[in-house]
């Protein structure tokens, strides 16, 4: 499965590892996000975001949901290494995110674009992975790929995206990896159900994240984690605020030089 995964993220710039997470798993996962998007709009209105925003979360791992374990299967799965081969070297979390796309709602995924703004043809600066919480089906709105795009830096125009991309079909518990150079956008909804997925990014870890998970988790937290859970949070590329934490032995330090 990983060999095929690499030959379609060079080719086509995306590659799906399917049915991952079993049923019991996906309804917590359901519910969690439920939780944090109704959290979110609290937060989103209270400061009059609400330009498209209906149905999206941000930053959502908590210390009592279940996000911080989806993020410690992804060595088991093989996404870490995945995720490594992409970025060149030791990934981190960029930001984490859900979206329940109703045919209701015409949040800004909506839009044709990527989630890196500047363009590197040389190298990735972020690679994603997209969690389906439900079926991905070609009437409930799958995200659409424009397959090999993550090769060119010109937006494709709407007409010629429409024509071509491809839907991101698959089973609940299923996952796909991209490139964040590609051209993509949710699909629109045409069912009474819902269709859920959760959003990750992740960066090298010398890159700043949208977030600061480690913080927001707080410390005894975080230490309680794998190693493969503290890299990805960034434990191990945390930036010192004072001179005491700065001045840590080698396997102390804020930011350890295996980081990049």
């Amino acid at each position: 499965m990983i060999e095929f995964a690499r030959k379609d993220l060079r080719e086509n710039g995306y590659a799906c590892l399917p049915a991952l997470i079993d049923h019991e798993w996906l309804v917590r996962l359901r519910e969690d996000l439920a939780a944090s998007i109704e959290r979110c709009r609290r937060v989103q209105l209270e400061n009059g975001i609400t330009q498209r925003t209906e149905q999206t979360a941000h930053h959502i791992p908590e210390t009592d949901n279940g996000f911080i374990d989806l993020l410690g299967r992804f060595g088991e799965w093989g996404v870490i290494e995945l995720l490594q081969e992409m970025l060149g070297g030791p990934a981190i979390l960029n930001s984490f995110g859900g979206l329940n796309n109703l045919n209701s709602t015409n949040a800004y995924v909506r839009n044709v674009h990527r989630d890196v703004r500047s363009w590197s043809a040389e190298s990735i600066q972020m690679a994603q992975v997209l969690v389906l919480l439900d079926d991905f089906t070609a009437d409930n709105g799958a995200t659409l790929f424009l397959a090999g795009s993550h090769r060119t830096p010109d937006k494709p125009a709407d007409a010629e995206f429409e024509s071509t991309a491809s839907k991101a079909l698959g089973k609940a518990g299923s996952l796909y990896l991209f490139d964040s150079r590609i051209w993509h956008a949710a699909g629109v909804n045409l069912t009474e159900g819902p269709r859920r997925c959760l959003t990750l990014t992740f960066t090298r870890s010398y890159l700043k994240p949208q977030f600061d998970y480690c913080r927001a988790l707080g410390e005894a937290f975080c230490q309680k984690q794998t190693s493969d859970i503290q890299q990805l949070l960034g434990w191990y590329a945390r930036t010192p605020s004072n001179l005491h934490e700065w001045y840590q032995p080698e396997d102390q330090r804020f930011y350890r030089k295996n980081q990049g």
